[in-house]
């Protein structure tokens, strides 16, 4: 009996620090609300595979995410961000639109054509170390009022940096 409490103890203890593997999101795989709209948002995260670091007791996936719009000025009305698992993109956050102003210094949620705005800071955090598929998505509506998308995948990794 008391081998068995044991097992069942290491078994649990095993199962709780195990890594989460989230699964790998094919190309052409977006969320439903963005599969309508033209993509007319330019979204680059830097860089695209991201390690973490442990700072105390926290894991950080450090990294920048950039937002440009070359063909007219956009006024953004939604964005956020999606997690991949069970095989599809999940809503992970859609923010407050005033955060936008303040995280990527745009001025009432608009982006003027060919200005590029960048969120130096867009870390992911965690008391956990597990890797998976992230996606950053903006929704919003040209000057001719036509609503208008931008999305870009992320990696984040399980590969501890130190």
């Amino acid at each position: 009996m008391r081998t068995a409490i044991i097992l069942l103890i290491a078994f649990t203890l095993n199962s709780l620090t195990a890594q989460i593997k989230y699964g790998t999101p094919v190309n052409h795989q977006i969320p439903e609300k963005l599969k309508s709209l033209r993509k007319a948002i330019e979204v680059n995260n830097f860089p695209k595979t991201i390690d973490p670091i442990k700072i105390d007791e926290r894991y950080y996936w450090k990294h920048n995410t950039a937002i440009l719009c070359k063909e007219s000025e956009i006024k953004i009305i939604e964005y956020g961000a999606y997690l991949f698992y069970n095989n599809t993109w999940n809503l992970r956050k859609s923010y407050p639109l005033k955060e936008l102003n303040k995280n990527f210094g745009t001025k009432k949620e608009v982006m003027k054509q060919s200005e590029p705005y960048t969120w130096s800071q867009n870390w992911r955090t965690d008391s956990s170390l597990y890797g998976g598929w992230a996606m950053w998505y903006f929704i919003g509506i040209t000057k001719d009022g036509e609503k208008v998308c931008g999305y870009e995948k992320i990696d984040t990794t399980d590969n501890l940096l130190n």
